[in-house]
């Protein structure tokens, strides 16, 4: 009985940790949408396992974290910075690459996240 409670209490550690050490990329997934005459109209940032993706209609790469919300994108030898709100909630990324400085707004995420809460409404 002891060894099922330890290795149960073992179990729930690792879950925990692998969620913590995801967390802080959550917060830079979503849509970023550029101004109007921008090289780029719009990239998508995913987390596939631990690593940032960026998608965009000149196709996907990783992006390699630096510092608090800095990144550096190597295929385009570019600094990617992600900017906070008053509430510290990811607001929009400014990507510098060539000389430019191109800044892109996130979109709202919908309400319902959870797969749960879809199950829910449905």
């Amino acid at each position: 009985m002891k060894k099922a409670l330890f290795l149960a209490v073992m179990f729930m550690g690792v879950i925990m940790t692998v969620n913590a050490q995801e967390s802080p990329l959550k917060a830079y997934i979503g849509k970023y949408t550029f101004a109007a005459g921008s090289p780029v109209a719009e990239v998508t940032i995913t987390l596939e396992d631990t690593a940032l993706i960026v998608n965009s209609a000149m196709g996907s790469t990783a992006i390699e974290k630096k510092g608090k919300d800095t990144f550096y994108l190597a295929q385009y030898d570019a600094s990617v910075v992600f900017k906070r709100d008053a509430s510290n909630v990811v607001v929009e990324v400014s990507i510098m690459v060539q000389g430019m400085d191109l800044v892109g707004k996130k979109e709202a995420l919908p309400a319902v996240s959870t797969k749960e809460e879809l199950f829910f409404l449905n």
